[in-house]
């Protein structure tokens, strides 16, 4: 998929519902980390390896600027806490593992900004292949539109960093 295709994807997204944004926003982030792989195979989901691979294209600047993005502030610090409202969720195999994301990326955003914003794919991942899939939780539309701003400037970011 050419860099031109990727960001007509990521904006015909604005007309759309949250739910329908977020899922087609989560499958672009998705494509675009598999394009950055140097072998060319497909996964299904994200790689850690080649997540840090295109996060190493960014600068710190831009890591931050996204970090401190008011959607971002939102998520981060929603109320119930995103870690209660998620963990409520059954079927999440692990609890530790999503407070532990979410406290990361709460504490590192001007510390360690790669590790946090990683650490935000998490978070988005788990809320786009628990929330989007699960029946409605407390608080789903905030967590939706949130979660849909985010991953369309994580998209239109990374797409950017595309040859």
């Amino acid at each position: 998929m050419e860099k031109e295709t990727i960001l007509n994807e990521i904006i015909s997204t604005q007309s759309l519902p949250d739910y329908e944004a977020a899922e087609i926003l989560w499958t672009t982030l998705t494509k675009v980390v598999n394009l950055t792989q140097e072998d060319g195979k497909s996964v299904p989901e994200h790689d850690q390896h080649e997540l840090e691979s295109l996060l190493d294209k960014f600068s710190e600047d831009e890591m931050k600027r996204l970090l401190k993005n008011v959607s971002v502030d939102s998520l981060v610090f929603l109320d119930p806490p995103l870690e209660t409202v998620l963990t409520g969720i059954e079927g999440i195999a692990d609890e530790v593992s999503t407070m532990r994301a979410i406290g990361t990326l709460r504490s590192s955003r001007d510390s360690d900004p790669k590790d946090a914003l990683i650490n935000l794919v998490r978070v988005l991942e788990i809320i786009c292949v628990h929330v989007l899939k699960e029946d409605t939780v407390p608080f789903d539309k905030q967590i939706l539109s949130l979660t849909r701003k985010i991953l369309y400037l994580l998209c239109i970011l990374m797409a950017s960093k595309l040859p």
